[in-house]
């Protein structure tokens, strides 16, 4: 088995820090969790595990190279604080109006935005009403 590179458990332990929230999409071994359970990742291990507390009670790893998660933490980028700030700053709609603004973020080109808004609309809402996320 070949690990992985420092960098690349770096970039594994700052995309996946420890109580960060994460949905299983694929892992290959006859104990794992249905697809689509959700867990809580306790850490990144040297190997490049990310070890997760399911919330069904497996506390089997997603194994790099291997198993796939996905992280359900918003990631809002500098990016899309950019792009959403263009499209409030336009005055064409208002910002609520999440359909609206999905399609001018589109229009413009401001994918991540868009994809931001699909996934995260909750704490979309949250920003444009406190100012954070």
């Amino acid at each position: 088995m070949r690990f992985p590179s420092e960098e690349v458990i770096r970039n594994l332990r700052e995309h996946y820090p420890a109580g960060a929230r994460v949905e299983l999409l694929q892992m290959d071994d006859v104990q794992a969790p249905p697809i689509g359970t959700k867990g809580t990742v306790i850490g990144v291990d040297d190997a490049g595990s990310i070890m997760v507390r399911w919330d069904n009670g497996s506390g089997l790893s997603v194994a790099y190279g291997a198993d796939c998660c996905r992280s359900l933490v918003p990631e809002f980028t500098q990016t899309v604080r950019d792009q959403l700030m263009a499209v409030r700053d336009s005055g064409e709609t208002n910002m609520l109006d999440l359909p609206m603004v999905q399609r001018l973020a589109f229009d413009h080109e401001y994918y991540e935005l868009v994809s931001f808004i699909e996934e995260h609309k909750e704490s979309y809402v949250i920003f444009i009403m406190k100012g954070k996320v």
